[in-house]
């Protein structure tokens, strides 16, 4: 058995709904964790310490605030090459559309991303979820989508699988991404493929499908028949929808009963009702709509809507090369209109949401003990001091993973 006990916490951020206004904060706290399962959460003055394993490792947290450990719910990590040259030029005036259309964009890193191996691929995401779990994350999504070729898609989600064996990096939730950028063959053929011999090798390896449903990529007809047939194999859909442009991708996500819509720079606020209506998370990915200069993510008007609202990174080559989800945070709320307490919800509780887990993301007993200590007794700095060196330690799984740099 293992065990750990934090104390000295100045500020406990539960994420918790039950505990009333959001962030849920227990002043003067302790958390306490058996085999990776929060066993207490509360109070520090109504701890048992008989309740505690003797051989506990015990951490003080010299009145630091915890909160729970970041749940990024989109990200690309597994690519191979760089796309530096693209940042430049976009900041010289070309546009995204126009960097894809000579060759450039998803189709670059195709090129540099399909002939890798597994060790290649497993390599590079290793480098870049390491850096995630420094900054504070505890589970990532991880798709694919730079093979575009079946066995090419499939050596990256088996990449996404060897990440998830390490131990000492975020857990691992797959998802195939094979609708993301379009074929030099046949459009229908390519398609005819994805859905039948695709699908069924993706269900051993992921627990997600996922499409580009964008002008220039996917249509919405296209996406929902891979919804369709990627449901026989039970995997659930998500979708990258209303980036660019208003396709009707969220009106598919509500239709197919999406995990989550990602994205939704360009949703309607009626498109943002159907999701709520239809419990479909909406993740919104602030770094990538600060790259790419197109309309705010959509925060304030999700919550409006009623929605369950998931902040993440996108981390990826193009449009948002950043591992750090207290940046995303910062961003949530500069850009997308959360609040403080919204955005450190959405990145926690709501990211867990956005891929099903019911075990993570809150700070309550029962639940996985997934946790943060921060470098400030102030949960705020989170999102407050831009781009800081908030994180002081991680315990990732009821491990003590990241130590303190005190």
């Amino acid at each position: 058995m293992t065990a750990v006990v934090v104390h000295g916490i100045g500020a406990l951020c539960t994420c918790d709904p039950l505990l009333g206004e959001a962030p849920g904060v227990i002043p003067d706290a302790a958390l306490v964790a058996r085999d990776g399962v929060i066993v207490y959460a509360g109070p520090e003055a109504a701890l048992d310490r008989s309740d505690v394993p003797r051989d506990a490792l015990e951490v003080h947290a010299r009145g630091a605030a915890v909160i729970p450990g970041f749940v990024d719910a989109h990200t690309h990590i597994v690519w191979l090459g760089d796309r530096g040259d693209e940042y430049a030029q976009r900041a010289g005036g070309a546009t995204y559309a126009e960097i894809a259309a000579s060759g450039g964009g998803i189709r670059a890193t195709v090129r540099a991303t399909a002939p890798g191996s597994v060790d290649e691929l497993a390599a590079a995401g290793r480098e870049r979820a390491r850096r995630m779990l420094v900054n504070g994350t505890t589970t990532i999504e991880v798709k694919s989508g730079y093979g575009l070729e079946q066995e090419a898609e499939m050596r990256e989600l088996d990449a996404a699988e060897r990440l998830r064996q390490w131990q000492d990096l975020p857990e691992v939730v797959a998802t195939y991404l094979p609708l993301h950028t379009t074929p030099d063959g046949p459009r229908d053929a390519y398609i005819d493929d994805v859905c039948t011999h695709g699908v069924a090798a993706a269900a051993k390896r992921a627990t997600f499908v996922d499409a580009y449903c964008e002008a220039g990529a996917y249509t919405v007809a296209e996406c929902a028949r891979l919804f369709t047939a990627a449901a026989k194999h039970r995997l659930r859909p998500k979708i990258h929808a209303e980036q660019l442009s208003r396709t009707g991708g969220a009106l598919l996500a509500a239709q197919a009963g999406a995990v989550s819509a990602d994205h939704l720079e360009h949703a309607t606020n009626t498109d943002l009702e159907a999701l709520s209506k239809a419990g479909v998370v909406g993740v919104i990915l602030p770094g990538a709509s600060l790259v790419l200069g197109g309309p705010p993510p959509p925060g304030r008007r999700l919550i409006d809507a009623g929605c369950t609202v998931a902040v993440a990174t996108d981390c990826n080559p193009g449009t948002c090369y950043s591992e750090s989800m207290p940046l995303m945070i910062s961003l949530a709320v500069a850009l997308g209109g959360l609040t403080p307490a919204q955005a450190l919800v959405a990145a926690t509780a709501g990211g867990a949401a956005a891929l099903g887990l019911a075990d993570r993301g809150i700070l309550r007993r029962g639940l996985r003990c997934d946790a943060v200590i921060l470098e400030t007794p102030s949960w705020v700095d989170v999102g407050y001091h831009l781009g800081g060196d908030i994180v002081a330690s991680v315990i990732l799984d009821g491990r003590l993973e990241v130590p303190s740099k005190a």
